[in-house]
């Protein structure tokens, strides 16, 4: 791995293993996250030493550490035992490196010049208008590691330290506004200490401590101009997004005999999610969406569209394992988990008032809220200028406590046959801002089950083996944070007037709370009304856990003691989702598993609650569906100290009308309460294959040593593009309040044209090499490395995702953005390095 031309992260080691690719780019914040075997990229575990450091808030990541505070990686895309739990994509486990009886010291620097991004193709509108000025772009990192290890007991007691300085640097345009330009800067350090206390020979400790904390700065010119590539003067904003935290993890491990081993690790981790703007009490959100009004797309003062977040989240964990080896034959290993996740936010919009403004030009007679629709005030059917508001406030302690218990037994039956016999129990226990349980869920049994068939009786030269095992999701602390706490949001509508504030472009005409003065259209509609609801009014009493079930069955073989090969069918079905749905009848959201009969108490007009059961015909909604099919081709030639070769094909299918926990379509990160099912005429045409469907998926990196001291690496990746789609406002049926319908309306024929999810076609097919050049020599009693990593060659430049949105205000009126490219693949860059150890 460390001869490979790959970005010196995590997640770059699991996009080489079969059937992963990299998720939506709206997603992850500061690195790409991972898409396994079809699944959505908040559907992942990140393990570190055993300690689980998942992002628990929405699922989207772990821990941020240097790769060269790890010693080892384990991803596991499937078939995983019951240890690991709380996951239906993938599982990333690492170990950290530790010290020895020998002092190592050394540093390892890697610098990727600006000079070297060779940027991306300008990206249109279907008008001819830019929408993204990418060739300006620019992109520059540089990275410093200084390390040290040794003992500080002999044989006894030991440690490894490292430190990291780095610094990021990213000039963009804002995409769909070229008139704004970024100037983005991480500059953070990297903390990290293990230290190793072997007891004696059959005890040890080792605490792991690091810091990810991080900051990301960005200052946000308005007064860009593309053409001239010139920024007027002073920023007009600057944003601060504040990441991670500090992790502590001490572990002990007991050999009380050659058949018995106990572990025992407690731990904590924090993780930051504050956003702030220097201008978030001046400069309120305003998005354009009328072509009559000069400003662009975002306006504002601040230049950007703003939720104001401050929060941060804790885990405190504790897990013991215990593997028991008896009989002869049989390995017991079981143990438990026990997480408590606490979760602190308050979020809100920018502004002096709080209210976020959208200028829209629609047709009389569009649907506003609560049966409310546009009315014709010209008297002629043209269009009217219209302005809405919402208000957002949200603020909450919530916590979470999951619990599991697993058991094992690993039994060699014979020299042939292995079996492997698991199970695990989850349990999950959400509370809302009060303290209370929101929603919980117990004794999530999950089957484990596994065999394999040795044909050359424990060579393992040829194996035949099959898997089979349910994976439950829990519950992210997001949905306790929208669902369960004191939000207040709300939207009003309102005539426009024409008159603009100058300096912040918000309605010039407003009162007191922020409100514009002109004629309401739309009274104000209560999304959530700032009260913790009673639980049992928006959760169903009968929800089930989100759970997926998985077989794989697959044939290894050795060629001979170089090569090896391997095949295996993949199925992954999701069984039950969980998200919010709409109740029409009594206008409200209830969590539940969509599809079902839902059993909530309804208000009735004398104050009191009343249980109510709507069956699943009566509320319309299908099933969440998610289908995974996937052929695995593997090959595997070992390094001989000349060349080594390795790689996978995976041919395969995701399909279904839910992507999981976020929403690709939209760059929704909110997990768990998706616009999937918020309304019936969203779910007409949604089943298709998903955005992280690539039917044809290629990986191929090796190695040669050319000469004594240089060896030559590359990576080659050939990939499907996304399925394609054409989002509209308006449904045959009744238009929804919000979100994509898979309808477009005719204003030629006044009907409505179906595209079902994936019809539109598929972005082109990537090809990407990677190449790198690495020399090494010995200086001064150490070794001396040298490299040269450039990451696609070739500098291809193929769109990865484009806009699908085709309408825009009101249903038949034409979206200019529609498949304009959002994102091209990464364009060529080059990163130099040096290492120097002792």
């Amino acid at each position: 791995m460390e001869f490979l031309p790959v970005a010196r992260n995590i997640e770059s080691v699991a996009l080489l293993a079969p059937g992963t690719i990299a998720g939506d780019a709206r997603f992850g914040d500061d690195k790409t996250l991972i898409s396994f075997g079809g699944s959505s990229v908040a559907e992942n575990a990140y393990y570190i030493n055993g300690m689980n450091v998942t992002n628990f808030r929405n699922g989207l990541g772990g821990a941020s550490v240097p790769f060269e505070f790890y010693s080892d990686f384990e991803i596991k895309t499937g078939g995983y035992s019951a240890e690991f739990g709380r996951s239906t994509g993938g599982v990333i486990n690492a170990v950290t490196k530790h010290g020895t009886n020998e002092f190592h010291y050394g540093n390892v620097s890697y610098f990727s010049p600006s000079e070297f991004y060779s940027g991306q193709p300008d990206s249109y509108r279907t008008n001819g208008e830019i929408y993204d000025h990418n060739s300006k772009n620019k992109e520059g990192r540089w990275v410093s590691d200084f390390y040290v290890s040794g003992p500080i007991i002999e044989d006894t007691l030991f440690f490894y330290a490292l430190y990291e300085m780095q610094s990021t640097e990213r000039d963009y345009t804002e995409r769909a506004s070229v008139n704004i330009r970024n100037e983005e800067t991480q500059d953070d350090d990297f903390y990290g200490l293990d230290l190793l206390w072997n007891i004696n020979d059959y005890h040890s400790l080792n605490l792991t401590y690091f810091s990810d904390e991080r900051t990301i700065e960005r200052d946000l010119y308005k007064d860009y101009d593309y053409l001239s590539n010139r920024t007027g003067g002073a920023e007009s904003s600057t944003t601060i997004e504040s990441r991670g935290g500090e992790n502590t993890f001490l572990r002990y491990e007991g050999h009380f005999s050659d058949a018995l081993t106990v572990s025992l690790l407690y731990g904590e981790n924090k993780y930051d999610l504050g956003d702030d703007n220097s201008k978030s009490g001046i400069c309120s959100n305003i998005l354009n969406n009328n072509p009559g009004i000069d400003l662009p797309r975002i306006a504002g003062c601040s230049g950007d569209f703003l939720v104001i977040e401050l929060g941060e989240d804790k885990r405190e964990a504790f897990r013991f394992d215990v593997e028991w080896a008896f009989a002869e034959n049989h390995l017991l290993r079981f143990g438990m988990d026990n997480e408590v996740n606490s979760t602190q936010t308050e979020n809100f919009y920018a502004g002096p008032h709080g209210q976020y403004y959208r200028y829209f030009s629609l047709a009389p007679g569009s649907s506003l809220q609560d049966g409310n629709v546009v009315p014709d005030v010209n008297g002629d059917g043209s269009n009217v200028d219209v302005v809405r508001t919402r208000y957002l406030y949200n603020n909450g302690d919530f916590e979470t406590e999951a619990r599991a218990f697993y058991l094992e037994d690993i039994w060699q039956v014979n020299a042939n046959l292995e079996l492997t016999l698991g199970v695990r129990s989850e349990n999950f226990d959400n509370k809302n801002g009060r303290g209370e349980t929101f929603i919980e869920i117990n004794d999530q049994i999950a089957p484990r089950l596994g065999a394999r068939w040795d044909f050359s009786a424990g060579e393992e030269k040829s194996i035949l083996y099959a898997n089979w095992g349910r994976y439950f999701l829990s519950i992210p602390n997001n949905t306790n944070a929208r669902l369960a706490g004191f939000e207040l949001f709300t939207e009003t509508w309102f005539l426009f007037d024409g008159a603009i504030d100058p300096a912040t472009d918000a309605p010039a005409n407003i009162d007191a709370n922020g409100l514009p003065t002109a004629q309401v259209i739309s009274p104000v509609h209560y999304f959530d009304d700032g009260e913790i609801a009673d639980t049992s009014t928006i959760v169903d009493a009968n929800i089930e856990p989100m759970y997926q079930d998985e077989w794989i069955v697959g044939y290894n073989h050795q060629l001979n003691d170089m090569w090896s090969v391997g095949v295996s069918y993949i199925n992954r079905e999701l069984q039950s989702g969980i998200d919010d749905v709409q109740i029409e009848e009594i206008h409200e959201y209830v969590l539940t598993n969509p599809g079902t009969s839902i059993t909530v108490r309804v208000p009735q007009e004398d104050g009191t609650l009343q249980q109510r059961t709507f069956s699943a015909d009566e509320l319309g909604y299908p099933e969440a569906q998610r289908e995974y099919q996937a052929l695995q081709v593997t090959f595997d030639r070992v390094w001989d100290g000349v060349w080594s070769l390795q790689g996978s094909y995976t041919y395969s299918e995701s399909e279904g009308n839910t992507e999981g926990l976020v929403k690709s379509d939209n760059g929704q990160g909110d997990a768990g309460i998706t616009t999937d099912f918020d309304f019936v005429q969203l779910t007409d045409g949604a089943f298709g294959n998903t955005p992280n469907d690539r039917p044809h998926l290629l990986k191929v990196w090796g190695n040669y040593q050319w000469f004594e001291t240089l060896r030559l690496g590359g990576v080659f990746t050939f990939q499907s593009g996304r399925p394609i789609n054409r989002f509209g406002l308006g449904h045959p049926d009744e238009d929804p309040s919000y979100g994509q319908t898979f309808y477009s309306f005719n204003n030629e024929t006044g009907e409505y044209r179906f595209h079902p999810r994936g019809s539109q076609g598929r972005t082109p097919s990537i090809t990407n090499i990677d190449f790198n050049m690495v020399y090494s020599t010995n200086l001064w009693g150490g070794d001396l490395e040298l490299r040269l990593d450039i990451f696609n060659i070739l500098d291809s430049e193929k769109p990865v995702q484009i806009y699908e949105n085709s309408e825009t205000g009101s249903p038949g009126n034409p979206n200019p953005d529609y498949r304009a490219i959002m994102y091209y693949q990464n364009p060529r860059s080059a990163r130099l390095g040096m290492s120097v150890r002792f």
